[in-house]
């Protein structure tokens, strides 16, 4: 067997690999999620009520993320979200629990998304 065709038979499967990956990341029909995230942990801040405060994003999507935080914040808060790749991204907090907070992008701008679609696209296909 050639080089080349070894080569090509690593790339096909990679590829796979990565089809693969991201087909069990996508949100299954019972959960609230719509959008595929992207695991990882990365410190950032966020800013709430002219405060800037320490976080962890445990994991991210184009419609919102997961973070962690020592912090009080309840449902309906405004916080705006620093993301390592887009930049400060407007957020509502969805749910707050003893684990974490969820927060939804109520307005992201076009590049912000594609910057969080590439770090995606780089994260599930390598």
């Amino acid at each position: 067997m050639s080089e080349d065709t070894v080569a090509s038979q690593v790339a096909d499967l990679l590829h796979e690999l990565a089809a693969l990956r991201l087909l069990i990341g996508l949100p299954q029909d019972r959960d609230r999620r719509r959008h595929l995230r992207e695991p990882r942990r990365d410190i950032s801040i966020f800013r709430i009520d002219g405060k800037e405060v320490d976080c962890a994003i445990e994991d991210l999507s184009i419609g919102g993320a997961f973070i962690i935080a020592d912090w009080p914040v309840k449902p309906d808060a405004e916080i705006e979200l620093n993301i390592p790749e887009a930049g400060n991204v407007a957020a509502r907090v969805v749910c707050s629990t003893e684990n974490g907070v969820h927060v939804q992008f109520d307005s992201i701008g076009d590049p912000q998304l594609i910057a969080i679609a590439n770090s995606m696209r780089a994260h599930y296909i390598k």
